[in-house]
């Protein structure tokens, strides 16, 4: 197998190998994945952590071996908290978004081949434990954070990967889409049982789970429809009271802690 690790603050993973394909997703710093198809421009890839698949420009990775890899992974794992942090030597200067998993070693640098940079800027300090009590205030904090299709940060989110993201923050990883993320965890039964944290899930006409949101108590949810917002929820759905109508139609309630 051949791997990659991105080498940039946030890049786009697009469907087909071009700029006007659909951005299925995006890859954050240090992200490790395997390469399945290397052609001139792009490079077709599977996302270790999640098993996803796009494509990837060539100049927004380095390919790494097992040697590279290893020492990589050596160091300790970090997350850039919510104030965000910032690689840099004497060329380059990543401002990194609020997520993305470091491996820094005692000196607080990546290294990366040849790459060598320096972290300065806040780290996560959230563990399972915390998951409770601190999710719901996290979660708060992306209110009217723009929607965006593919999006992972907080400069553009979509659904799910607001879920995955705010759940990554307390050691939970989960798949990147919607319907995947359904396909695990435990059922909550009833309504009446929602804890925070739970993720409810919606589906479309042809019931098909496309819609996923974060419960801040048993009939609040905060998900990202247009931009990260807050909704009231019930038996039926999300209800929106700025269009006077349920948005999304109930599916499922999960809970993975």
């Amino acid at each position: 197998m051949k791997y990659g690790i991105c080498t940039l603050a946030l890049v786009p993973l697009r469907s087909e190998q071009a700029h006007r394909s659909e951005m299925v997703s995006q890859v954050l710093f240090g992200e490790l994945f395997e390469i399945l198809d290397a052609q001139p421009d792009w490079t077709a890839i599977r996302m270790l952590e999640t098993d996803y698949l796009g494509w990837i420009q060539n100049g927004q990775f380095m390919a790494v071996d097992a040697a590279d890899i290893a020492r990589y992974f050596a160091g300790k794992p970090n997350v850039v908290g919510r104030e965000g942090g910032l690689l840099f030597n004497g060329e380059s200067r990543l401002h990194l978004c609020h997520g993305t998993k470091l491996y820094l070693n005692e000196a607080n640098r990546v290294t990366l081949g040849e790459l060598a940079l320096t972290y300065q800027g806040s780290v996560n300090a959230f563990s399972r434990a915390d998951f409770e009590t601190e999710v719901a205030q996290l979660a708060m904090s992306y209110k009217d954070t723009p929607y965006l299709w593919g999006g992972r940060s907080q400069w553009g989110i979509d659904c799910s990967g607001f879920s995955q993201l705010i759940y990554s923050c307390f050691g939970i990883n989960l798949p990147r889409d919607a319907y995947q993320q359904a396909e695990i965890g435990d059922t909550v039964d009833f309504v009446s049982e929602i804890r925070t944290g739970d993720l409810a899930y919606f589906d479309n006409a042809e019931g098909r789970i496309t819609h996923v949101g974060i419960m801040l108590d048993r009939d609040t949810i905060i998900h990202a429809s247009a931009k990260v917002r807050i909704d009231r929820m019930d038996n039926e759905g999300i209800f929106n009271r700025e269009l006077n109508k349920y948005s999304h139609k109930l599916r499922i309630v999960k809970r993975y802690n």
